[in-house]
């Protein structure tokens, strides 16, 4: 039998994928893709760039999550996944399930390898970048330097929490920071740091900013991240 692969895509440039991921997503015969449910509309953030490989001639199977703090759905939909997969591989198919940025960060896969692993079966995983290393690029600007310490603070919801970090961090990068943006960005516009702001990162609808004051009555998206440096 073969081994199932978990495969990370990159941040949203087609390009910034490994060699071995493209080469282990074109032997796939099945490849499970993440999206999401918003408004009852299915999106795709990793669809457009298996499209750019041509991969959608392949058999594809995507598993939608609903944007929700709720997680009981998000976990059956998980279950029912690890299921379909779990068939497809005793069926003797090649199976991927590809996630955004890198597979290890975040990642919907995590959630699946868990109950993949709880059912013994093989698996191997391929790193990929990740959304703030792109963002750093894009800005031309390091993450860190010598001695620096980063942090990664999920959903940020006030300044306090940020302040808190830059007690022992030199760079602290926020992430999925839509959700507490309109109750912190007036106090980072107050602060004297510098700011390095991305979204949409490889994509056609990239925007990076390095003034805060631009994003004042800006919407901001669900792909998102601020990197900030004392």
């Amino acid at each position: 039998m073969h081994t199932i692969y978990g495969v990370a895509l990159g941040p949203g440039d087609p390009e910034l994928l490994t060699l071995k991921a493209l080469r282990i997503l074109k032997e796939a015969d099945l490849i499970f893709y993440p999206g999401s449910i918003s408004k009852d509309q299915k999106k795709s953030f990793v669809y457009p760039i298996l499209q750019y490989h041509g991969l959608e001639k392949k058999e594809l199977t995507g598993f939608f999550l609903k944007m929700s703090s709720d997680r009981k759905e998000a976990s059956d939909t998980y279950t029912i996944t690890t299921k379909n997969i779990e068939e497809a591989y005793h069926s003797g198919k090649k199976i991927a399930i590809v996630c955004e940025g890198d597979i290890s960060l975040y990642a919907s896969f995590s959630y699946i390898l868990k109950q993949l692993q709880d059912l013994e079966l093989p698996i191997s995983l391929v790193p990929g970048i990740n959304s703030f290393s792109l963002g750093a690029s894009r800005h031309q600007v390091p993450l860190s330097l010598l001695n620096d310490k980063v942090a990664i603070l999920p959903r940020v919801k006030n300044i306090e929490e940020i302040t808190q970090y830059f007690q022992e961090f030199d760079t602290v990068v926020l992430m999925k920071i839509r959700s507490g943006w309109n109750t912190f960005y007036t106090d980072l516009v107050q602060k004297n740091w510098k700011y390095y702001y991305c979204e949409r990162l490889g994509t056609n609808k990239e925007y990076i900013t390095t003034e805060i004051t631009a994003l004042a009555t800006r919407e901001i998206p669900y792909f998102s991240l601020l990197i900030i440096k004392k």
